[in-house]
């Protein structure tokens, strides 16, 4: 009796242990959404914030944050009129929390270099060419706007949603300037 009462301590020790490694619970934080993968797999199986469970060496959980995030690049560019306009834009957007999944498996975390900065350049380079220096100081709400959409075209498609799009800064060359 005695030897079957420790080997069932032992049995209970040796399964809170197991319990603990293997820890089936996880969480995800307020503005994060967590892919659920099966042996490496997307299982298309979004997990929203909070509490969560899952199996135990089978599954594990990719965090994406799905807030507002900014980014902002530098461009160098030519206008109609040839002239060559460094640009500094900001965007501000966020992940479609419903296609996170999508997100994930097509482009990976790296999102934003793989994407966004691209999109960027070129929504900046070939609006910039459709207007002379002169217009892009005059009409710099039509060409923010314009490239706005752009940007929409180019990212929404992908799940990236674009909350808000700024020109920081147009600079000229000094010839230009003078």
């Amino acid at each position: 009796m005695k030897r079957y009462a420790i080997l069932g301590g032992v049995g209970v020790v040796a399964f809170f242990f197991l319990f603990i490694v293997f820890w089936p619970f996880g969480t995800v934080g307020a503005g994060e959404r967590g892919i659920m993968l099966r042996w490496g797999a997307v299982t298309h199986r979004i997990v929203g914030e909070g509490l969560y469970m899952r199996i135990p060496l089978m599954e594990r959980v990719i965090i994406m944050d799905v807030k507002i995030q900014k980014e902002e690049v530098e461009a160098t560019a030519a206008s109609k009129d040839l002239q060559t306009v460094n640009s500094k834009v900001a965007l501000n957007y966020h992940i479609d929390p419903a296609r996170v999944a999508n997100m994930y498996q097509d482009v990976g975390i790296q999102y934003n270099t793989r994407l966004i900065d691209p999109a960027l350049q070129e929504s900046v380079k070939s609006t910039t060419a459709k207007y002379t220096a002169e217009e892009l100081i005059t009409k710099r709400e039509e060409v923010r706007d314009a490239i706005r959409a752009h940007l929409v075209s180019k990212l929404e498609s992908r799940g990236i949603a674009i909350d808000d799009f700024n020109i920081v800064d147009f600079r000229f060359s000094s010839a230009f300037d003078d």
